[in-house]
This record gives structure tokens, C-alpha cells and sequence, in this order.
């Protein structure tokens, strides 16, 4: 006989006033889980049902190291910003992008720190990413990098090598 299985995933959204910044988002499909914390680069326009590739595949990978859901905060919390073309970063972040990434910190079990090196070559992003840095030291003893198992480590979702398999491994500063 026929079985139904069913899952609900809780998703909720966290924005600016004026809907320019999107300061977190959030999945749950299993509160009696570990929940993760993953830090990215930028947030898409792509919310609750609609979700771009990266969200996807945090989830995906999430799932399989069998957290019960994730928040995803980003460096930048400006919506729709096309990191590689932006000339400044004025705007790009505000004093309440850094108050939840603390909170949202404080919460998680893990920490995922998921940007990337794409900031090797934009001095801007480079000193955004140590302001990052140094407001989650206080919680180090969580954080998590991607790796690829070969040598590669502090890689993206969308790196083309651990899309459908993330390894995780203890960040060292």
C-alpha cells in the first residue's frame, strides 16, 4: 500500500524598512536539529518560496550533514547587488547587518562561513570580510569552513567541486 510522506520547511525573511536589505533568511525543517549559521556574499532578490541556486544548494547540503535548518546572513545585505560590478561599497551594509549576524550567531549551533574568496581581489570586500571576522571570533569554537577534501578550503556553494557534497571543517584563524 501507498505511503504519504510529508515535510514542511518553515521560512521566514528578515528585511529593512524599506525592503532594500534583506538581513537573513531562514529555513527549518526540523527544530530537534542542529540549526547552522552560513555567512555568504550577497542576497538575491529570491525569498521563502523562490530560491536562487545558492540557497538551494545550502540547503541540499545542510540537509545531508543532517542539520534541521540553516540562517543565511550575507557580508552584504543589500538586495539584487552584482558584487563584481559594484564601484563603491557605500550602502551595501548597515549597522543592522552587523547587529544580526551577532544574533543570529548567538542562536546557531554551527557557524558556516560559506563567501568564498572572492574578496582576494577587491580591497573593499577584503575589509568587510575582516569586519565579519571579528564579529564572529567570540564564537569560534563553531565555525566551520567549506573544504573539497583535495586541499581547497574557505570555498562558496557555487564552487562547481562541492555543489552536491560540502565537507565541513573547523575554521582556523
Amino acid at each position: 500500500m501507498p505511503t504519504t510522506e510529508r515535510a514542511t520547511i518553515k521560512c521566514t525573511a528578515t528585511f529593512s524598512d524599506n525592503s532594500e536589505h534583506r538581513y537573513s533568511l531562514t529555513k527549518v525543517w526540523d527544530k530537534s536539529r542542529p540549526q547552522a549559521l552560513v555567512i555568504s556574499i550577497a542576497p538575491s532578490a529570491d525569498f521563502n518560496i523562490s530560491m536562487d541556486l545558492t540557497t538551494t544548494l545550502i540547503e541540499n547540503n545542510l540537509y545531508s550533514h543532517c542539520f534541521g535548518g540553516f540562517c543565511l546572513v550575507n557580508l552584504i545585505s543589500k538586495i539584487g547587488v552584482d558584487v563584481k560590478k559594484v564601484k563603491s561599497t557605500t550602502d551595501l551594509w548597515n549597522k543592522e547587518t552587523d547587529q544580526e549576524i551577532i544574533k543570529q550567531s548567538q542562536l546557531a549551533d554551527s557557524i558556516i562561513i560559506a563567501w568564498g574568496s572572492f574578496a582576494n581581489t577587491r580591497q573593499k570586500y577584503k575589509e568587510r570580510e575582516e569586519e565579519v571576522i571579528n564579529l564572529i571570533k567570540p564564537f569560534s569554537d563553531k565555525l566551520y569552513q567549506i573544504t573539497d577534501g583535495k586541499g581547497r578550503s574557505f570555498l562558496h556553494p557555487l564552487t562547481p567541486a562541492i555543489r552536491n557534497s560540502w565537507i565541513l571543517e573547523k575554521f582556523s584563524w
